[in-house]
């Protein structure tokens, strides 16, 4: 059986992509994955994938050119797992049978109306396997799995501290979702204190929490801003664990499997993005009130959900070093 799987964006649900690799392996699945071509650089080395297509230009144009680059290709599947207008529009030239998984956004929406909704959470890499029980494959405990290249390994290696360190990741898409970065300046302080050096690891976007950070806390080193996505990943994996906001940074964590701590403020776990009991914690005060945003678009209206102790943070954090 070939097939393609299809998620453009965003980073860290193309990184949960990598969740259904080692399955399909297993049921000898040759797979492409067709995604944004800032992303590519994530599965074009591994081994595991057959092919990497990708894309840049959402046009209808250039979504026609890329279909018939995909009916050439001749594949028995095609795996939307994005599900949004652009996989649609691609969906109607493609000749292969297209299978879409359920995002599940209604009963999403649905809890920040029905907060009762969330007391059963939701996994993402869950939600990605299960169109494939519709052909006959069933994916035994879906998990983010990325091996980084040694060569980019070794680059960073020169980079971070040799004595341990613990990545901390004040940055998030939308700035609903950020613990507040003076929390996160505390937590870093906090981890001076246990032996640990704080690391700052981030987009460009994040380069001034980074700076805020290290400023007020000596020793602090900040890497925000200064990495490509796999070079971010190659810090991560030397990490003795990571504390992020509900960001793809926790999945980056989750695919080199380091240890992570996942803060929620507005939106929730239920959601379907915190890591499995086995790949760290989702830290969230649950409030009753809570979720009360899809994204993290805007802010809470009370900010009560963001009340979380930094001692507790760094409290659970090394609770997982020790457990592991």
């Amino acid at each position: 059986m070939k097939v393609l799987l299809v998620r453009f964006s965003s980073l860290g649900d193309v990184i949960l992509l990598s969740s259904l690799f080692d399955g399909l392996m297993k049921e000898e699945v040759k797979f492409d994955v067709l995604t944004d071509s800032d992303y590519g650089e994530l599965f074009k080395w591994d081994g595991r994938v057959n092919n990497v297509l990708e894309i840049s230009d959402y046009s209808l144009s250039s979504l026609r050119r890329v279909a018939e680059k995909v009916n050439a290709l001749n594949y028995d599947y095609v795996f939307d797992l994005h599900c949004v207008k652009r996989s649609f529009l691609l969906s109607f030239s493609l000749k292969a049978k297209v299978i879409r998984y359920r995002k599940r956004s209604l009963l999403r929406r649905a809890s920040l109306i029905f907060k009762n909704l969330k007391s059963k959470w939701l996994f993402v890499p869950e939600m990605y396997a299960e169109p494939f029980r519709e052909v006959g494959i069933e994916i035994e405990k879906p998990r983010p799995s990325i091996s980084v290249p040694e060569s980019v390994k070794e680059r960073v290696k020169a980079v971070v501290p040799e004595s341990p360190f613990i990545a901390i990741s004040p940055g998030a898409k939308w700035e609903g979702k950020r613990y507040p970065v003076e929390k996160f300046a505390e937590v870093a302080s906090m981890l001076k204190e246990k032996g640990f050096i704080p690391v700052v690891i981030g987009g460009k976007e994040d380069s001034m929490l980074g700076e805020f950070i290290e400023e007020r806390v000596k020793g602090v080193l900040n890497l925000s801003g200064k990495l490509s996505i796999l070079e971010s990943m190659a810090a991560l994996s030397f990490a003795k664990a990571v504390i992020s906001n509900d960001s793809a940074v926790v999945h980056m964590a989750r695919a080199v499997k380091t240890k992570v701590i996942s803060i929620f403020g507005p939106t929730h776990p239920f959601f379907g993005f915190a890591p499995f009991s086995d790949e760290g914690i989702a830290i969230t005060l649950d409030l009753p009130c809570s979720p009360c945003s899809l994204h993290g678009k805007r802010a809470c209206r009370k900010p009560d959900c963001f009340e979380i102790e930094p001692s507790v943070i760094v409290e659970r954090a090394i609770g997982l070093i020790k457990s592991a």
